[in-house]
């Protein structure tokens, strides 16, 4: 058995040391635990399993990535020990999609992507039976209140992201900003959002865009270390895990949406040859009217190798 397993670790290893990669894998981890034990609630856990492929079209004005991931999301009220509703200051909720997307990245840096994901939203997302497996697993205690989840929702979702450098003349081979925008519509979320991301280089200088590891680690980069921040502002319109199904009333806890909220993302990301890593803390602003439920943050923590 020895060498079966000496196999199974050095395969990806070799493959991630083969040059000019076009192929990357990874894995994201959402945890609101990673940056408080205590805030333990609201959008509490996501994973994403994700793999990424350069086309053979792309060029040195525009490379082009398609991404293929899995993702499931859980969301919690704050009261997770009680099973009635009227305890419930946001309802349960779990989703599980799998999405496409298609980003084009310019030598003029600036980035166009576009999205397709097909889901469930509901208790045959199997979010329920994770949390409670997960939460068994490190002895942190029954989760009760799941039998008032949102009930089962297909999912269909587009989504378009866009950003382009701003702000030239303030910029410099340490510093950069873009214009970020991003929007979704579909049977889970209808919104956009829009700020301003900034990148400061903790290395000698700073990686362009379409190389950077940014949205993908697939970029000509062979080292790079960046804090980044992220302030958005939100317009939401519809959110299925707060407020049910758009088609049917049949879920015993839904909630109505403060439409416009303020979303922030800051932390670093680094890159070494085929190797990537991100840590990033995110906060949202109130999400609910008429609730008890206030604004939330969580970290993120990333890892992919391209080959």
């Amino acid at each position: 058995m020895r060498h079966p397993i000496l196999l199974v670790l050095l395969v990806p290893m070799l493959l991630c040391a083969q040059e000019n990669p076009n192929f990357e894998i990874g894995l994201q981890l959402d945890n609101d635990s990673f940056v408080s034990t205590y805030n333990d609630f609201y959008y509490t856990s996501g994973l994403l399993a994700f793999a990424n492929y350069k086309a053979a079209k792309s060029s040195a004005e525009k490379i082009i990535i398609h991404s293929f991931a899995l993702k499931q999301q859980i969301y919690n009220p704050r009261e997770v020990k009680s099973p009635f509703p009227e305890d419930h200051n946001r309802p349960y909720a779990g989703y599980f999609s799998a999405e496409y997307k298609n980003t084009k990245l310019y030598s003029s840096n600036s980035v166009l992507s576009w999205s397709f994901g097909l889901g469930i939203i509901g208790p045959d997302s199997k979010a329920e039976a994770f949390q409670n497996w997960m939460h068994r697993s490190f002895s942190f205690g029954d989760i009760i209140g799941w039998e008032q989840q949102i009930r089962n929702l297909p999912v269909v979702q587009l989504g378009c992201t866009y950003s382009i450098p701003v702000f030239s003349k303030i910029s410099s081979d340490k510093i950069d900003f873009h214009w970020y925008s991003q929007s979704e519509i579909g049977t889970a979320f209808v919104g956009a959002s829009t700020g301003t991301l900034g990148r400061i280089s903790l290395l000698k200088q700073l990686t362009p865009m379409q190389n950077s590891n940014f949205y993908t680690g697939l970029g000509s980069a062979q080292k790079e270390l960046y804090f980044f921040v992220l302030p958005k502002i939100n317009i939401q319109l519809y959110d299925a895990t707060i407020q049910g199904s758009m088609f049917t009333d049949g879920s015993p806890v839904t909630f109505d949406l403060k439409q416009v909220r303020f979303k922030g993302e800051a932390g670093f990301k680094y890159k070494y040859h085929h190797y990537n890593l991100s840590c990033v803390f995110h906060y949202t602003t109130d999400e609910i009217r008429n609730s008890s439920a206030k604004g939330y943050y969580y970290g993120s923590l990333g890892f992919s190798c391209s080959f």
